[in-house]
């Protein structure tokens, strides 16, 4: 906030007009105020009291004779000065934490978290893959394929599934993929990713001449998948259909605008985080956004963690018109609900 303080009159005044525009999206006059909300005034007295907000920039007169519309200076005051936050509604709570917990894997559960979001809110999802700073494997899995090749499947404390296919030059039995597996498990469960290679490359030259090429394998497969991963950082975006719903931007260019940048990571990334440092959840409205592109829209976000440390955000994108109250209740119970799922992958 920019430190102007408001009497609760024009306070509520700025209300409700913020919840006019949001529930109308229509320009709204003194005397349409007085008949909606229970103000207790004169249409005079809010008039008077309009014409104060509109001078200080709460709100603007969008076209001659026509009533006023918030500024993003009046919806940072209406978020700013919200009372306790919304909840979600027990049974949506519920339907979202079922569709979670069918995951896979944490790829899995990211995307079904950007599409629930986004038909929660009705606006576009941005759900941040977890920024691993140091991952603890937890389990990793040999499967047979064929006759020389084998499945090697990392899993570590995150959730994250890692898969990556081994050739051997001379076939191998599955009683013998069996063996390495369990040599493999023993000596590596709990330790960090960056220092498993080593430890089963060990392990290697002291087994059995028939599993030395396997294990071998199995190390370097370690090896790559100790290498920074690929995808954190990573924005998987859902519901981008939803920025062309109607009455959400004034004009065509806005929606196209919008839509590119949400192809460009790097930029939803800072969008995201520049939100959290408005705080946990976090807004950011209109021209607080780093680009002029996004000066029609807000983004919403909130942080999650995972039983590893690693922690991640998800938030929408969408135009400053928006139920803020009830967007800050979905995003807080998606990000809620992702790190309970996220805690439950991680102990399959």
């Amino acid at each position: 906030m920019d430190g102007t303080a408001l009497d609760s009159r024009k306070a509520t005044i700025l209300k409700a007009v913020v919840e006019h525009y949001v529930r109308n999206g229509e320009p709204v006059g003194s005397k349409r105020l007085v008949d909606e909300a229970d103000l207790g005034v004169s249409a005079a007295t809010v008039r008077a009291d309009m014409a104060v907000l509109e001078h200080e920039g709460f709100i603007v007169q969008p076209h001659t004779s026509a009533g006023r519309v918030p500024t993003d200076k009046g919806y940072r005051y209406f978020v700013d000065t919200l009372p306790d936050r919304t909840a979600l509604r027990p049974e949506h709570r519920a339907a979202l934490e079922a569709v979670l917990a069918d995951a896979s894997d944490l790829e899995d559960l990211l995307r079904r978290t950007s599409l629930a979001l986004s038909r929660f809110t009705r606006f576009a999802s941005l759900v941040v893959a977890p920024r691993v700073t140091r991952r603890i494997l937890r389990h990793v899995e040999l499967l047979p394929v064929g006759a020389s090749g084998v499945l090697v499947v990392l899993i570590d404390d995150t959730g994250r599934v890692e898969k990556r296919r081994v050739l051997l030059d001379e076939p191998v039995g599955e009683a013998d993929v069996q063996r390495a597996r369990h040599a493999v498990n023993s000596s590596v469960s709990g330790l960090r990713a960056d220092q498993a290679p080593d430890v089963v490359a060990g392990v290697a030259a002291a087994a059995p001449p028939e599993l030395r090429a396997l294990l071998d394998a199995v190390a370097e497969a370690l090896r790559q998948g100790a290498a920074p991963a690929p995808d954190q950082g990573e924005v998987f975006v859902g519901g981008t259909a939803n920025i062309a719903g109607p009455g959400y931007f004034d004009r065509i260019e806005q929606v196209k605008q919008v839509y590119e940048t949400l192809e460009e990571q790097v930029l939803l990334l800072d969008a995201v985080r520049g939100a959290l440092d408005q705080g946990d959840p976090g807004v950011r409205i209109g021209t607080e956004l780093p680009l002029v592109e996004l000066a029609a829209c807000s983004v919403v976000a909130a942080s999650y963690g995972s039983a590893g440390g690693a922690v991640g955000s998800v938030g929408v994108l969408g135009p400053t018109r928006m139920d803020y109250p009830r967007t800050l209740a979905a995003v807080q119970a998606v990000a809620s609900s992702l790190e309970k799922a996220l805690a439950e992958l991680s102990v399959r």
